[in-house]
């Protein structure tokens, strides 16, 4: 259920269906439990609210039917549990979602700090949205007693404190004229509040309307003198002296930041780029040439870059090299977020989202609870920077979709051994493995260029025998490192063996086979039997004839199988053999589904 106070009492079903409640004592007693929402009412407390007379001798019976009244027209047992009876009295317990009362708070509190960290615009939509759940004065149809009318005479005051700060972020922001008429509908409602005839007047006069402004003034002290028998208090008499003197009244109010803001918010969270790093030209190329056409204003919405492949072709190592040349692109800097989608665990969009609030400056208990106003929060942070947020390692498009920066001029780099057809990305970037003459840079700036001269062919063989895949390069180079007087041709030679070159590439924490574990553990049981059918074929020559004999399935529906294995980075496409399209697999990763189908052999013959 869903329960709104500020304004008439109103409630909600799931369904969003009207709850029809008549009864005033029933509606007085919720309006107060509502009030005091997540804490303990005292039962003097609640007879006191909703009798603002006498009570009746019956009133601990009747609040006590009222209680029951109120579960009963819960129609979900999670609702009417959150009505709960305490010694001496009841709490209602609220989700932050469930009551207009919390998530004003939260709003509210969101954009004050927006605002004391010179994040005008997001202070703005934050404050904005906050004044938008008002709908009246809060509970002013209910009878009430005098305490609980406090309570709702200081909520209003909360809102008009709320209200002010949003008049003085529009002014900060350069509004003018179009504020006029927004504090002449306030003063309608708040005609004693001096504050609001000062802005009036200021706007006024910085709009070229002096004779208006100071008609503003005459209002404003007839309506004092008549109805408080006050004079205007030194705010006004100021704001009226300088319209008189043509000086200029508005200024950028103290609190504001902004001139700072992007010095405080420059964040640099990539880590260095790899020393052996190689190639990726044309990728880098491409990433870049998209970053400055963003930053020259030429495209009109946030750019999404995705970097997908197989496990261990580089796409973390080419996302950061390329965010490392984007930093005059993206002036106030970088956010990186793990989210671990090749894990078992992968990270939740609400936490990941708090991180990246956390980076930006946000004390926890500014950041909101819920997913719907983290991304709010976040996607208005951003319209006011250039910034680089790269999600490493996404597990599915669900996961990047509330990451998605909504309006300005950031950009947004996604790496995913999945394809992620649900993100629309701007420029989709399939990483293949390195050509030859890319892995063999590599492996000289691993081991030195002496020792691939002396040995080219050896050389070329590790590279082959890695299947070109930079993470086995780098496991294999940090091996040969090691063994500085040890010939290439060892290696080599291991390596040619399929059945043990798994084995071969793992040292020190780093292994093939379980960066390869973290993957397969993901697949459901038929992607998983199509990936042991892979292992059967030729690693450069896989075909959904092949795979469909090998499972007793129709063609077209291997087919589908292998086109899951391709969304899924385990895959790459051939080029056609007699017009019959092809797959193919990096050797290393070919030699692990011929290890799991032999483990999968195993199990069947058990069972």
């Amino acid at each position: 259920m869903k329960y709104y106070i500020l304004g008439p009492l109103e409630v909600t079903a799931d369904g969003g269906q009207p709850v029809d409640l008549k009864a005033k004592r029933l509606r007085a007693l919720l309006g107060v439990l509502l009030l005091h929402a997540d804490r303990v009412v005292p039962l003097e407390r609640i007879i006191d609210g909703i009798w603002p007379d006498e009570p009746p001798r019956s009133a601990i019976e009747n609040v006590r039917t009222y209680v029951f009244q109120l579960r009963s027209m819960c129609q979900n047992p999670s609702d009417r549990n959150r009505l709960e009876s305490h010694p001496g009295g009841y709490r209602l317990r609220v989700e932050p979602e469930q009551l207009d009362l919390q998530r004003f708070t939260t709003q509210a509190a969101n954009g004050r700090h927006a605002l004391g960290s010179g994040a005008l615009s997001s202070a703005a939509t934050l404050l904005a949205s906050a004044l938008d759940l008002w709908r009246g004065a809060p509970l002013a149809e209910l009878e009430l007693g005098s305490a609980m009318r406090a309570k709702t005479t200081a909520l209003e005051e909360h809102r008009w404190q709320v209200q002010g700060d949003l008049i003085n972020t529009r002014l900060a922001l350069g509004e003018r004229a179009e504020l006029v008429s927004t504090l002449q509908e306030l003063i309608g409602e708040r005609p004693f509040d001096e504050g609001l005839w000062c802005s009036l007047m200021s706007v006024l006069h910085a709009v070229g309307r002096t004779c208006d402004a100071l008609t503003a003034f005459a209002r404003a002290r007839t309506l004092l003198v008549t109805e408080l028998g006050v004079e205007p208090g030194p705010a006004l008499r100021r704001v009226h002296a300088a319209v008189l003197e043509g000086a200029e009244v508005l200024g950028v109010p103290s609190f504001v930041g902004a001139t700072t803001t992007r010095a405080v918010f420059a964040l640099h969270q990539l880590p260095a780029a790899v020393p052996d790093f190689v190639g990726r030209r044309t990728e880098l190329t491409r990433i870049q040439t998209l970053a400055e056409r963003a930053a020259e204003g030429a495209l009109d919405h946030v750019q999404i870059v995705l970097v997908s492949g197989s496990p261990g072709v580089g796409k973390t190592a080419t996302a950061v090299a390329a965010g490392t040349n984007m930093r005059q692109a993206c002036p106030d800097g970088e956010v990186l977020i793990d989210l671990r989608g090749s894990t078992a665990q992968p990270k939740d969009p609400g936490a990941a989202l708090g991180d990246v609030l956390t980076a930006v400056g946000l004390s926890t208990d500014a950041i909101p609870v819920s997913l719907e106003h983290r991304v709010a929060l976040y996607r208005s942070i951003l319209v006011e920077r250039r910034m680089l947020i790269m999600l490493d390692d996404a597990a599915n498009a669900e996961q990047v979709t509330p990451l998605v920066p909504g309006l300005g001029q950031s950009m947004l780099i996604v790496t995913s051994r999945r394809w992620l057809t649900g993100v629309a990305a701007d420029l989709h970037l399939r990483l293949e493995a390195l050509p030859r003459p890319d892995a063999l840079e590599m492996l000289a700036r691993l081991i030195g260029p002496d020792r691939v001269e002396r040995e080219p062919e050896a050389a070329a063989s590790i590279v082959e025998g890695c299947g070109r895949l930079p993470s086995a390069i780098r496991i294999a180079g940090a091996r040969l490192a090691a063994l500085s007087h040890h010939p290439l041709r060892f290696l080599a030679s291991r390596l040619r063996d399929h059945d043990r070159v798994l084995d071969e590439l793992s040292v020190d924490g780093m292994s093939l086979r379980q960066l390869f574990d973290t993957c397969y553990a993901s697949l459901d049981a038929q992607s998983r039997r199509s990936f042991w059918a892979c292992g059967l074929c030729p690693s450069e020559l896989i075909t959904a004839a092949n795979v469909g004999e090998a499972l007793r399935l129709p063609v077209p529906t291997a087919d589908r199988q292998l086109e899951r294995l391709i969304h899924e980075g385990l895959l790459s496409c051939g080029g056609p053999v007699s017009g019959v399209p092809t797959y193919r697999m990096p050797v290393v990763l070919h030699a692990y589904a011929r290890e799991r189908l032999a483990d999968g052999s195993r199990q069947v013959r058990a069972s």
